[in-house]
């Protein structure tokens, strides 16, 4: 931690003082943004709570949002939207990881978890609270659990994977569930691809046999000529994700590949096992996190010209400025653009 950082006062209560280091933590990583400063509100009436042997209490979204819109000046009649449980347990779910990391350094024996319980409208409000959970012993020493995640810097984020729907063709050809690519499913998923180059090849070397005898073009034959062109581009980009694999061994799924119901996915074939003579294995999968910064999904797509050869996670709500790159062995991902600074003020 920066010497230069303010820490919190220590007292006799060790409860107490693990949520003055998650007060401190989210001065510096949360500024003024909402939900993180509704949250501080949270903390603060827990920390007096605790500190009086009491309950930690619930507060409901409307008083936190109060609160916040309070603290930045506003007046009490403005109409300020409420916060939303899903959008603060994507927030927090996003920082956890880093908030445990804090709070190990120093050297906590407490865990804050946030607790929403979600309610069903104007009548029946979602509300909050804070439980503390010891850390366990083992959990002080990070060097202790092999198994213990990657520490992400500030602004990092950590890709999940899903397994996606693939499309009717491919169920039929080689079924849904992840496969060796040297098995009989991975030949037979090259091989389609090996046929439509064929068939691509095929195509334009009828024409041109059929070019090769002196007579008059016609209309027929440009008509001819923008079918092949047709149908050649099509097969093309079908079988870009394949043809991708083995330089990239993660692509975009495009449409041909993916069910109706499925927005993103891409094709990966990773090593399975130590061996390096391991086979790879083809699944059709979707990598995905949480926006550090607005707590909006991550999805991958293409870097396009700002970012060529390689894939990149893009915010849903901020796609141009939330941009992240795409680790697929560690799966993790770092700010591409910008500043991202926890700490900056929300306008």
């Amino acid at each position: 931690m920066d010497a230069n950082s303010s820490k919190p006062d220590e007292t006799g209560n060790s409860q107490v003082y693990a949520l003055h280091v998650v007060k401190d933590w989210l001065d510096r990583e949360g500024g003024r943004q909402r939900i993180p400063s509704s949250l501080r509100e949270l903390l603060d009436a827990t920390m007096i709570a605790i500190a009086r042997g009491d309950t930690p209490p619930e507060k409901d979204g409307p008083t936190l949002t109060e609160l916040w819109a309070l603290s930045r000046g506003e007046r009490q009649g403005d109409r300020i939207s409420s916060l939303r449980g899903s959008e603060v347990m994507r927030w927090w779910q996003a920082r956890e990881g880093h908030l445990r990391q804090a709070c190990i350094a120093r050297g906590c024996g407490w865990e804050p978890h946030l607790i929403v319980r979600t309610g069903g409208g104007r009548n029946l409000p979602t509300n909050y609270a804070f439980e503390l959970v010891p850390i366990e012993r083992l959990d002080l020493d990070p060097a202790n659990s092999d198994d213990a995640p990657e520490a992400l810097s500030p602004g990092g984020l950590r890709y999940r994977i899903d397994p996606a729907k693939p499309a009717w063709w491919l169920r039929m050809l080689v079924g849904s569930k992840p496969f060796p690519v040297n098995s009989w499913r991975g030949y037979i998923l090259l091989g389609s691809t090996a046929l439509n180059l064929m068939l691509i090849g095929l195509i334009w070397l009828g024409i041109f046999f059929a070019w090769s005898r002196t007579h008059p073009i016609n209309s027929s034959d440009l008509a001819t000529c923008t079918m092949a062109l047709v149908v050649s581009a099509t097969l093309w980009a079908a079988t870009r994700p394949v043809r991708q694999l083995p330089m990239h061994r993660v692509s975009l799924a495009n449409e041909a590949f993916l069910s109706f119901n499925e927005a993103y996915g891409q094709l990966r074939t990773m090593r399975d096992g130590d061996s390096k003579l391991a086979s790879r294995v083809f699944s059709l999968v979707r990598h995905w996190g949480v926006c550090p910064v607005c707590a909006a999904e991550v999805d991958l797509a293409s870097g396009g010209t700002a970012f060529p050869d390689r894939l990149i996670g893009r915010c849903h709500d901020a796609p141009l400025e939330h941009v992240f790159s795409f680790d697929p062995v560690r799966l993790v991902g770092e700010p591409l653009r910008g500043v991202f600074a926890f700490g900056s003020q929300e306008k």
